[in-house]
C-alpha cells in the first residue's frame, strides 16, 4: 500500500479547508465593508434630502434627534398658548380663549375664572380694547422632570386714546398627552406662575405706529403684581 497517496490527500484537504476559510473571512470583510458603505450613503442621503412644497419651493432638510425635535414643539405650545390667551378683541376672545384652553390643563380653569370675575368680554365691548403680545424670550428646560421653562413677554392693551403696556414672566411645567386635532403637539401646561411689571401708558402716536398683528394680551386686572 502506498502511504503516499494518503499524505498527498490529508495535505489536500488540509489546502482546501485554509482556501474555504480565507475565502470566508474575505466575504465576510467584504459584506461588513458593503453594510458600513452603505450605511454611510444613507445617512449622507438624507442629510442631503431635499423637500418641494407646493409653491414649487426647495429646502433641505436636516437630521435632528428626536429630544430635540420635541423642545421645538414644546416652544411653539407656549407661544401658541400665550398669542391666544392674551390677545384678543371682543369678535375673537371666545375663540382665541376655547383654543387656549386645549392646550393646558387645570389651571386653565382658573386663569379662566379670572376672566369670569371681571366679565372679560362684557368689558372689551363696552371700553372697545384690544389686547395683544410681543413675545420676547421663551426657554424650555427638558432635562427637568417634569419638563419646565419660562415665558417674557409684553402685553398691551389698545384704546381710543392710547395703550397701556406690561412686561409678564410667566413659568411653567409640561407634561405629555394624547396628540389630537385640538392638541397638535400632545403636551399640556401646568404649574402657570406669573410676574406683572408695573403697566406704562403710551401715548396715541404708538396706538398708530403698532399694527394689530403684534398686539398684546392682556390680563383682567394690570394693578396686580403677582398671580
Amino acid at each position: 500500500m502506498d502511504l503516499t497517496k494518503f499524505k498527498g490527500a490529508d495535505d489536500t484537504v488540509r489546502l482546501t479547508i485554509r482556501l474555504s476559510i480565507g475565502y470566508c473571512i474575505l466575504l465576510t470583510a467584504a459584506f461588513v465593508s458593503c453594510i458600513i458603505y452603505l450605511t454611510v450613503k444613507i445617512e449622507k442621503a438624507y442629510s442631503q434630502a431635499l423637500v418641494i412644497d407646493k409653491n414649487g419651493e426647495v429646502y433641505e432638510t436636516s437630521s435632528l434627534p428626536a429630544g430635540s425635535m420635541r423642545k421645538y414643539e414644546y416652544l411653539n405650545h407656549v407661544k401658541t398658548f400665550v398669542t391666544h390667551w392674551y390677545a384678543f378683541d371682543e369678535s375673537t376672545y371666545e375663540g382665541n380663549i376655547s383654543l387656549a384652553l386645549n392646550l393646558i390643563g387645570n389651571k386653565g380653569k382658573e386663569l379662566l375664572n379670572e376672566y369670569n370675575d371681571v366679565n372679560m368680554l362684557n368689558s372689551l365691548i363696552q371700553k372697545n380694547i384690544r389686547y395683544g403680545v410681543t413675545i420676547k424670550d421663551v426657554e424650555i428646560h427638558t432635562n427637568t422632570i417634569p419638563v419646565s421653562g419660562k415665558i417674557l413677554f409684553t402685553q398691551t392693551g389698545y384704546r381710543a386714546r392710547g395703550s397701556v403696556s406690561r412686561d409678564i414672566e410667566a413659568e411653567f411645567t409640561l407634561y405629555d398627552v394624547s396628540r389630537s386635532e385640538d392638541n397638535a403637539h400632545g403636551a399640556k401646561i401646568e404649574d402657570w406662575i406669573v410676574r406683572y411689571s408695573e403697566p406704562v401708558e403710551n401715548g396715541d402716536d404708538l396706538l398708530h405706529q403698532t399694527s394689530p398683528s403684534t398686539a398684546d394680551e392682556n390680563e383682567p386686572n394690570p394693578e396686580n403684581s403677582n398671580r
